[in-house]
């Protein structure tokens, strides 16, 4: 999914402003009215709207035309449906109610669909002397409100010295023949708190790199309630859901819901669940991976274009998948953008994504497609032998059809992995396969330290030390493009300058085509061919050897007996010496 980072539109024009109605001078050019009658033609005069970003359609409805008196403008009257009290200052409330009634359905007005103005944000039409209420429909993430404007009489037709009329029809209408409509588009942005920084030292919060059984935290900010106009019936939406992935993440901690940057208890309901779909509740946090924090009506209309934050924590489980797994979080925000029915809402999404790293590991451990090219391959960074030769047959049936292996496997040695180069602190033991493979999942990227540390029966111990370094770098997005691998030995001086292996993967990816509308990341990984492992060689134990023939055997056996035999009689002969001398 492709990140928007949309800012909340701001009103940089002074506007005259009825509660929940704006208006503001524009300019812009004319479209066509089909006048009701030959005197209200001669009153033509155009309209325009500015600031409509996002609408399919922005009409002007008629409140108030001319009464005419033969060629004379008298005065105006209210088309049917319409009430207000003083045609020069119509009441916000008088307004709010005809918009609503226009949205129900139940009052039909004279009306013109505005024209936009070539590529620009204004829209405008060619209308006779009255008063207009406009409204934006078919927005898809802007909050409109309604805007009046008005067309006043001026001469030759201004025709307020006839007789019985004291009213300057050049100046009736209090409102412009342009307005600015007033806007809000909410804005959205999940982060990671404590994010990690990637190989080139260059920190992000979508992205993160971390390891097995670790906290992270999150929040969700830069969010505004939008300013929504009394034309808006009740039932305001403002939601915030959250679905971490299963498996991967377990619990949810420390939620917290601020507004105006302030922590509040109220105006709000959180409802947790224990799957991403979010179709089963619970009551435990503990055993939650998603929430929905749900705002009320009152608190959203008494807090308009106010700040709006979410923090909250969870545990990485060490069934995260590793490598190009992405462990991806998405955040939504719902909100009505529709005055017609305050139900219908908006939705804006966020996806965080979270790497852990898995040494001769699947290298994409979500690809469950047999057909993709990564599936079930292993990384194959290390390497037990018993003889250094870079062969490796690949192909194999057991365990993995897609790893390699030397002819040289040497399956049954322990090796531990260290945080420290003083190997004092261990976080990880694996034992080779029939293959020669051993495997240390769920890593950070930094540096690690190996050695073996238990050989098999009849081997030597290997008594080099080892140094891995795992290295990542991602896109602004938080998606991994590439990471590698470093294996080194220590030399003499125990310095680890020795090169023993080397593995690097790039993951190139679309993000119009490659990543979902839910986040989910479709991965093209390359340079798999170029894995160079790091060779740990035990040598056999020298010994005995246990060679020679059946007949070899029986002499040597003859021969141990011949020599008992010619023992035994020279003891008896002895003794029978001794007896005849005394």
């Amino acid at each position: 999914m492709k990140k928007s980072f949309v800012k909340i539109l701001t009103v940089a024009l002074a506007a005259a402003t009825v509660t929940g109605v704006s208006v503001m001078p524009a300019i812009t050019a004319g479209a066509a009215w089909t006048a009701t009658s030959t005197q209200a033609a001669q009153t033509l005069k155009k309209i325009t709207v500015s600031n409509v970003t996002d609408a399919t359609k922005v009409t002007a409805y008629q409140l108030l035309k001319g009464d005419y008196d033969g060629t004379m403008l008298k005065g105006y009257v209210a088309n049917t449906g319409v009430s207000i009290a003083n045609f020069q200052k119509p009441q916000a409330s008088e307004i709010t109610k005809i918009a609503n009634d226009i949205n129900d359905g139940t009052v039909t007005l004279d009306s013109i669909d505005m024209t936009k103005v070539g590529t620009s944000t204004t829209y405008e039409a060619q209308v006779e002397a009255g008063l207009y209420l406009v409204l934006v429909s078919g927005a898809k993430a802007v909050v409109y409100n309604p805007a009046v404007v008005a067309v006043n009489v001026t001469d030759p037709y201004d025709l307020s010295t006839a007789a019985g009329t004291s009213v300057n029809m050049s100046t009736y209408f209090k409102y412009p023949a342009n307005a600015y409509m007033k806007s809000s588009e909410p804005n959205f942005n999940k982060d990671i708190v404590g994010y990690s920084t990637d190989a080139s030292g260059v920190g992000n919060t979508e992205g993160d790199f971390v390891a097995h059984n670790t906290d992270v935290s999150f929040i969700i900010k830069d969010m505004k309630f939008p300013s929504y106009s009394q034309d808006y019936k009740t039932g305001l939406v403002y939601t915030i859901e959250d679905s971490l992935a299963k498996n991967s993440f377990m619990g949810i901690t420390g939620l917290t819901v601020k507004i105006k940057n302030a922590t509040v208890t109220t105006g709000f309901t959180v409802t947790y669940y224990t799957d991403e779909a979010k179709t089963v509740e619970t009551t435990n946090p503990a055993e939650a991976i998603a929430f929905k924090v749900a705002f009320d009506d009152a608190t959203i209309r008494s807090n308009p274009m106010e700040d709006v934050e979410i923090t909250y924590g969870s545990h990485f489980e060490a069934t995260a998948g590793v490598n190009y797994a992405e462990n991806k979080n998405t955040a939504e925000l719902h909100y009505s953008n529709d005055p017609k029915d305050s139900s219908k809402y908006q939705t804006k999404t966020d996806t965080t994504y979270h790497y852990t790293f898995g040494i001769d590991a699947d290298i994409d451990a979500q690809s469950q497609d047999t057909t993709d090219g990564n599936y079930n391959k292993e990384t194959f960074e290390l390497n037990k032998v018993t003889i250094a030769d870079a062969t490796y047959e690949d192909g194999l049936t057991d365990p993995n059809p897609n790893t390699k292996k030397s002819p040289y496997a040497l399956p049954g040695a322990t090796f531990t992995l260290y945080t420290d180069a003083a190997m004092s602190n261990a976080i990880r033991t694996a034992t080779s396969d029939a293959n020669g493979h051993f495997q240390f999942l769920g890593l950070d990227t930094g540096t690690y330290y190996m050695q073996e540390t238990g050989e098999p029966d009849g081997y030597t111990l290997n008594p080099k030390k080892f140094q891995i370094k795992i290295e990542a770098n991602m896109n602004a997005e938080g998606i991994m493009t590439s990471y590698t691998i470093t294996t080194k030995s220590n030399d003499a001086d125990g310095n680890y300058t020795v090169n023993e292996g080397y593995a690097h993967y790039t993951n190139t990816i679309n993000l119009d085509t490659d990543v979902a509308a839910d986040g989910s990341v479709t991965n093209h990984i390359s340079d798999y061919d170029a894995i160079d492992p790091a060779e740990v060689v035990d040598t056999k134990v020298a010994g005995l050897p246990a060679t020679g023939g059946v007949g070899t055997i029986a002499i040597t056996v003859g021969a141990a007996i011949g020599m008992a035999g010619f023992m035994t009689l020279y003891i008896v002969n002895k003794k029978k010496r001794n007896s005849e001398a005394e």
